[in-house]
């Protein structure tokens, strides 16, 4: 009875030992599936990864390529933009110092040519028999010689004090059209003109007017000074 009764308990036990078996077995097979399946998972998914960095990566190599292209295309143009500015900027460089040179050559000229202008007007001055006087363009004496000194009354120094308006009407010589500053063109006209000295006598003389001999400067010339009288009327 003994025996059979342990062999029952035995029997018993190796039953819940072989459930417990069979459940571990059953638990196993599960996880290992699971990491099975989850490795799989795990697998694709760096496949994937792995094609999609390849990919990635050969596409960054062809927009290396091509922003590489770019570069060198554009410094090129660039070089070539450079030279052409720098060989536009050597011409434009020895242009302007042409001008340069041509206008102060052209400027040392005319100041030359000025100054043989004034010192042949100071020798006409000097030598002339007859009145001389240059005025600015608002009729200020700017030079006299001693003839027109004789004809004005008025000494060489103050005659630069006054305009030629004191003396004469400009009209009778020359009408100016606007202000004489922006008149500057030569113009020569002769004649006779009546001339009113400070001291109340009037003289009549001959001229010969250049307007603008030179820019913004007037010449008068007078000759044959001789003192006005008015005519006598004679009875009807």
């Amino acid at each position: 009875m003994e025996i059979t009764k342990f062999g029952l308990q035995l029997f018993v036990r190796l039953e819940q030992m072989a459930l417990h078996l069979r459940r571990t077995q059953n638990t196993l097979s599960r996880l290992r599936k699971s990491v099975t399946d989850k490795t799989q998972r795990l697998r694709e998914a760096l496949l994937a990864r792995g094609n999609d960095l390849r990919a990635l990566l050969a596409s960054a190599g062809h927009a290396i390529v091509v922003t590489g292209g770019k570069i060198t295309k554009f410094s090129s143009e660039l070089c070539i933009t450079l030279e052409q500015g720098t060989v536009r900027l050597r011409r434009a460089v020895n242009t302007l110092a042409r001008l340069g040179r041509s206008v102060t050559g052209k400027t040392q000229r005319l100041r030359e040519a000025l100054l043989a202008r004034e010192n042949d007007l100071r020798a006409l001055l000097a030598s002339s028999v007859d009145a001389i006087v240059v005025t600015d363009v608002d009729g200020r004496f700017v030079e006299a010689n001693p003839k027109a000194s004789d004809l004005f009354g008025v000494s060489e120094t103050n005659l630069k004090k006054f305009t030629v308006d004191v003396f004469l009407s400009r009209r009778q010589i020359l009408y100016f059209e606007g202000n004489g500053s922006s008149f500057i063109r030569p113009k020569e006209g002769r004649g006779e003109c009546k001339i009113r000295r400070l001291d109340g006598n009037l003289r009549l003389a001959e001229y010969i007017f250049v307007a603008n001999f030179v820019p913004f400067r007037h010449l008068y010339r007078f000759r044959n000074d001789r003192q006005w009288a008015p005519r006598k009327r004679t009875a009807a």
